[in-house]
């Protein structure tokens, strides 16, 4: 009789269980990184009657294990350091975009427009000063503007490597949790039963890393758990070898080493992407980073101010004085210091209009200085030729491709990953109607466990108390 009521306790607890599970899966149906557990049951040993055969002797849960496709996480994993890489590359072209302004009122064809057209203006009536105050006035915007960008290029290189620095320490913080984390699932593992939800927290980390690097991840058959950088060991099971930011010596060069000095070798990822945007002056087939606008645009700022300084001294201003620049600049930096000569900025009758002194409405070398807009050999050296709207259109262009190729790549990338993180989804995702059918299918199975004890214990209760009292 008790062999019976063994087996009816044994269907009892292995429901009971099975609703624990379920209820578990319920519980976390909105927990980030968790997977759906299941209970692996199985018949327990049958019982050997002679000359009948084995008699059941019930069932039990015997592991509890996560559903997971490691091939989905591989795949997961892969992709995502891609479109971290583009997401940065993305963003960050767009604030540069932003700052060129094109098209716009604050674009710099519209300042270069509004420079030229006051030039104009003045050719009219060289001698009176009200045509030669906007002509100051517009060429100080123009610098303004081109310093104002210049600026922001600097503070947008800097807040890059700051992102940079984050991710370094977000990097070494995140391998040292999964170091940790190593740690437990060993200890609680050597008993040979999974540590499901200490493994989902360290899927996650792995999936946060997954972005900001390249990673691969490899786990032995005694359970040590490796995490590397294109095949260096970041996390090796409980040890941890750390990446650090260095700044090379006396100029503003960076690289991402490791502990021991070496470099650091980035594929893909989120630090990546910030390295390229940081670094990348697009010489060499390099990428076109923030240096290669900020090259751009001193370029752009040198050659205009030369070109307009060479023709600006051939001529004579109202006061007769001749050999005057227009603009001036510092050498290191021109882009940022670009500004009106001290002269003009002074004295409006040193704007030099005339080709010869003593004549105040002699505007032919103001004429010519307006016709170098249209001149394509303003620029004849260096990345771009041609004249300065041309010269511009070529910085927008380049800006507007590079832009378009984060944006089509990060797209691409992001529903690539949409893909499989749906496919990870249906594996290893809660689902209430599932959960909901379980919960049922294990209640009626506890339920009719606890009737079979109902039922054995009647049947012992007749068997004891009321069997052979008829005749007594």
């Amino acid at each position: 009789m008790h062999f019976g009521f063994n087996t009816a306790v044994k269907g009892l607890l292995a429901s009971q269980r099975s609703l624990y599970i379920t209820n578990h899966n319920i519980s976390n149906v909105n927990t980030r990184g968790y997977t759906r557990q299941e209970g692996a049951q199985r018949a327990t040993t049958p019982y050997a009657l002679p000359g009948i055969g084995f008699l059941g002797t019930g069932t039990e849960i015997y592991d509890v294990s996560r559903i997971r496709d490691s091939y989905l996480d591989f795949k997961y994993w892969n992709e995502n350091a891609p479109m971290g890489e583009w997401e940065a590359k993305m963003n960050h072209l767009s604030e540069i975009e932003k700052l060129f302004g094109e098209p716009s009122d604050t674009s710099f064809r519209k300042y270069l427009d509004d420079f030229f057209k006051a030039l104009t203006n003045m050719s009219t009536n060289p001698s009176d000063s009200s045509y030669r105050e906007p002509v100051r006035e517009n060429a100080l915007a123009f610098t303004k503007h081109i310093n104002e960008v210049a600026v922001r290029l600097n503070e947008l290189r800097r807040e890059t490597k700051v992102s940079m620095e984050n991710n370094i320490e977000r990097i070494n913080s995140i391998a040292n949790q999964i170091a940790s984390l190593n740690r437990q699932i060993y200890s609680y593992e050597i008993s040979g039963y999974k540590a499901n939800d200490l493994r989902d927290r360290r899927d996650l980390l792995v999936e946060e890393l997954s972005k900001v690097v390249n990673v691969s991840v490899h786990e032995s058959d005694d359970g040590k758990f490796r995490v590397s950088i294109s095949g260096v060991s970041l996390v090796d099971h409980i040890n941890v070898s750390e990446v650090k930011l260095k700044t090379i010596p006396n100029s503003d060069e960076i690289r991402i080493e490791w502990g021991n000095g070496s470099l650091v070798n980035l594929k893909s990822g989120e630090l990546k992407g910030l390295l390229d945007l940081y670094s990348g002056d697009g010489e060499n087939n390099t990428y076109r980073g923030i240096p290669y606008y900020q090259n751009r645009l001193n370029e752009f700022a040198e050659g205009f101010a030369n070109k307009f300084n060479k023709k600006h001294n051939e001529g004579y201003g109202l006061n007769g004085n001749t050999n005057i620049d227009f603009f001036k600049f510092d050498a290191e930096k021109p882009a940022a210091t670009i500004t009106l000569s001290d002269e003009i900025l002074e004295d409006l009758k040193n704007i030099a209009a005339g080709k010869a002194p003593g004549d105040a409405e002699d505007n032919r070398n103001l004429l010519e200085l307006i016709g170098l807009r249209e001149d394509r050999k303003f620029f004849s050296e260096g990345t771009s030729q041609g004249t300065p709207d041309d010269f511009i259109k070529s910085i927008v262009s380049n800006l507007a491709v590079d832009s378009m190729q984060s944006e089509r790549m990060y797209n691409s990338q992001n529903m690539m990953l949409k893909n499989i993180q749906t496919k990870r989804d249906s594996v290893s995702g809660v689902s209430y109607d599932e959960e909901m059918a379980n919960m049922v299918k294990f209640q009626h199975a506890y339920m009719a466990s606890a009737r079979m004890i109902n039922t054995l214990d009647i049947i012992m209760d007749v068997t004891i108390n009321r069997l052979g009292l008829v005749g007594r």
